[in-house]
């Protein structure tokens, strides 16, 4: 009997597995998009690598529908740092397509907004924090 109320005392004090971190919601709110064709893809990075022009190098990826000039996109996300791109990718060719000498000819954004100087943005310059209360992101589709 005092056996068995020892390993009952045992389990009870065992330390319980820790809770995974919980997700944020990061939201993104896209405006400015000339037309609805095609569809709106987006590449979420945690760091600089492949950021903003590789989407292989994503660490999420989302596609998305205009409708009314507008698209959205809602992930849920462990609290950290992160910058994304987001392509208006009007023919469906799940590409960004660029003239002969690299302009882009369709809609793009980043996060924060971010403009690059002869080329395109840095992740130094897009990257935002996620807390676990989430964040948003407004971000103005810019065309060439």
């Amino acid at each position: 009997m005092l056996t068995q109320t020892l390993i009952t005392l045992t389990l009870a004090l065992a330390p319980e597995p820790a809770a995974p971190a919980p997700a944020g919601v990061l939201s993104i709110r896209m405006h400015g998009f000339r037309n609805a064709d095609g569809q709106v893809l987006v590449a979420v990075f945690r760091g600089p690598d492949g950021f903003p022009g590789d989407p292989n190098k994503a660490w999420k990826t989302a596609v998305a529908k205009v409708s009314n000039g507008r698209a959205r996109v809602d992930l849920a996300v462990p609290p950290g740092e992160y910058a994304f791109a987001v392509v208006h990718d009007e023919n469906g060719n799940n590409a960004m397509d660029t003239t002969w000498v690299g302009i882009p000819k369709e809609g793009y954004g980043t996060s924060n907004n971010a403009k690059g100087r002869f080329g395109p943005p840095k992740y130094r310059d897009a990257k935002f924090s996620v807390a676990e209360a989430g964040v948003v992101q407004q971000i103005a589709i810019v065309y060439w």
